[in-house]
């Protein structure tokens, strides 16, 4: 069966037991867009497996919707909502995101601001981005900085976006940038993380094009 869209869950996904699933961390309403640009104001209340997500409509009804029917930003929001709860199961700090922050994207040559975003959530910015740019993206070490950085289609100019950390701890940030995009993740001579594209499969001398972006491991 092919996944549902975000706007038949509105009116043909089968209500479940009739109870509100309650997270674990419980998450405001907040507006979600399908890949057709259609929006429901919902809250999460579960990520069972990382197929689906379980959201319940102002109204209390409780639906599973394919986490792919979202976009790229709603699939972030879900990721790093679920690294939070491993964090908080094995016992590790967990990182909130910033009650105010402000994030400027960059000229290709990366110093002259082009727009400035302020008190605005990450996964709006990276949703602006995303609508002219492939987004790649990496942060730093626990309590640096994030940088972020986007690759155009026809690989002529790069674009940064500067800002406080999210939550998510570095690792599941990473996997879920290299899973998103199809990259590959490794670390290199100078002990950088870095996102590669992947190479090809169906030649036996291919390899890993320069690195999109990379950070320290040990980032001081």
């Amino acid at each position: 069966m092919k996944p549902l869209k975000l706007l038949a869950c509105l009116v043909t996904l089968q209500l479940t037991s009739g109870l509100t699933l309650q997270a674990a961390d419980p998450q405001e309403f907040r507006q979600w867009t399908d890949t057709n640009g259609r929006a429901i104001t919902a809250r999460l209340v579960e990520a069972p497996n990382t197929d689906s997500v379980k959201i319940e409509r102002e109204d209390g009804r409780v639906f599973t919707v394919a986490l792919k029917t979202f976009s790229a930003a709603d699939q972030a929001f879900v990721n790093t909502w679920r690294a939070e709860q491993a964090d908080i199961a094995a016992g590790r700090p967990v990182l909130k995101d910033p009650d105010a922050s402000t994030w400027t994207l960059l000229n290709a040559g990366g110093s002259q601001p082009a727009s400035t975003y302020s008190n605005t959530r990450l996964d709006e910015i990276l949703e602006v981005i995303n609508q002219r740019f492939v987004v790649k993206a990496v942060k730093t070490a626990s309590g640096q900085p994030l940088a972020l950085r986007t690759e155009p289609a026809d690989l002529a100019a790069r674009v940064q976006i500067s800002g406080d950390m999210p939550r998510m701890s570095l690792q599941g940030f990473v996997q879920t940038v290299a899973r998103t995009n199809d990259l590959a993740v490794k670390i290199d001579r100078s002990g950088m993380l870095v996102l590669v594209d992947k190479p090809q499969t169906s030649s036996a001398d291919s390899k890993q094009v320069a690195s999109f972006f990379g950070v320290p491991m040990n980032t001081p």
